[in-house]
């Protein structure tokens, strides 16, 4: 069997691309030397798999798969001095997956969106209103990481003072999923959750007191299927996991993608500033070629045939979104930006089915209502120098740029 480089490693990760297409074409269901996972990278394959959640189940932990587990010390940080961390709603299976998702769909109507679009525009305005005098900045920094925290944080309840430390809690969470850092991180991130829990707590015992118009107050006082409060662990991974960190960053590494590809391309920000009927679509090629969550495991729950590949019991699957959404089979010129594309919406980036993404709705105003803004006020967003390379965050899930030095002209309006 022919062997493919190492997905595992960062500087393939950073440009996976090259990679995912010889798989596609060669070996669309592969099995990866070393940790055994099998991945998946045509479009269709994975929508075959999405489709079917019983067969192909969603409840795969990414600590405890990894080849070291969940290491003794870091799970007594959580049994001594916080809560042994459940599932995040895209990492269960029924029933629990049935009433969190239950829990989270009253936070995430086409209401609380329109509700919460003015101070999505404020908090864009206000964050390019400190860069847009200066000719260049840091993207990343500077906007792509603050909006999504500012809006996640609102919606929650939360001082946005304290931004800067739910920027750590919200790394730690997705550092750990990452499969990717060494035991010492593991180690910090764990003690990092463990303050993020406590702080959660303090919150949700105050809103049971003194309710608020806010997501911690409708998940403090919400009761589960026999009238009973819910768990404070698992109140405290639906707070954490499914909010706080699942509510920020994939929408921060769309955001800083999108902006890549305006940097690179100026007939692009001439086209979506000349008509702004047209950022929905460039939304959702932004999703389709960089997606934010590159892949997601799967487990194989019984002996299945797909194609020509027999699936054994409890094989673990990495469905890959990231060669999904560029597959040729499916896309046409599957690499480009194509702001007249038919069913820009047909992409995995969000899931399909039982686990599509619940807060999809929200992350689309926040990136639709982000590159409106940009496109009004910055002209002739360019790389700050010409030959800089971008690097990514190593993570076997993410697709999120480390930094984004641009440089851009003012708009006056």
């Amino acid at each position: 069997m022919k062997r493919y480089p190492d997905l595992m490693i960062s500087s393939v990760q950073a440009n996976p691309y090259s990679l995912y297409e010889e798989l596609r074409s060669h070996d669309p269901i592969y099995k990866m030397p070393g940790t055994g996972f099998i991945l998946v990278t045509s479009f269709e394959l994975c929508r075959q798999i999405i489709m079917q959640p019983d067969k192909f189940a969603s409840g795969v932990s990414p600590m405890v798969i990894n080849p070291e587990g969940v290491p003794d010390e870091i799970a007594q940080i959580y049994e001594r001095y916080g809560w042994l961390p459940k599932a995040s709603c895209s990492t269960s299976d029924p029933p629990r997956h049935t009433w969190v998702r239950s829990l989270l769909s009253k936070l995430f109507t086409g209401r609380k969106v329109r509700e919460i679009t003015p101070y999505i525009k404020s908090a864009a305005h206000e964050l390019l209103g400190d860069m847009m005098n200066e000719g260049s900045c840091e993207f990343v920094q500077s906007f792509a990481q603050p909006l999504p925290m500012l809006v996640i944080a609102k919606l929650i309840g939360v001082s946005a003072d304290d931004l800067t430390k739910f920027k750590q809690w919200s790394d730690a969470i997705v550092d750990l999923f990452s499969m990717m850092v060494t035991r010492d991180r593991q180690v910090e991130c764990a003690r990092l959750i463990v303050e993020m829990q406590h702080y959660f707590n303090r919150q949700i015992e105050f809103r049971r007191v003194n309710p608020q118009d806010d997501y911690l107050t409708i998940l403090s006082n919400s009761t589960d299927d026999n009238g009973e409060n819910i768990p404070i662990e698992e109140l405290l991974s639906i707070i954490t996991i499914d909010l706080l960190a699942s509510g920020n960053e994939t929408t921060t590494a769309a955001i800083a993608s999108g902006v890549l590809m305006l940097a690179k391309n100026q007939d692009i920000q001439h086209e979506l500033r000349n008509d702004k009927s047209l950022i929905p679509v460039f939304v959702e090629e932004v999703l389709r070629l960089e997606s934010p969550a590159q892949g997601m495991f799967r487990r194989v729950t019984s002996d299945t045939v797909l194609g020509d590949y027999q699936f054994q019991t409890d094989d673990i699957l990495s469905l890959r979104f990231g060669a999904a959404n560029r597959d040729g089979a499916t896309f046409l010129q599957a690499d480009e930006v194509d702001l007249t594309r038919h069913k820009p919406g047909n992409h995995l980036a969000f899931g399909v089915g039982r686990h599509s993404c619940i807060g999809a709705p929200l992350a689309r105003q926040e990136l639709i209502t982000s590159f409106e803004i940009i496109v009004d006020h910055l002209a002739k967003i360019r790389l700050l120098e010409p030959n800089w390379i971008p690097e990514y965050v190593p993570s076997f899930f993410g697709r999120n740029l480390i930094e984004l030095p641009i440089a851009y002209k003012q708009i006056t309006i």
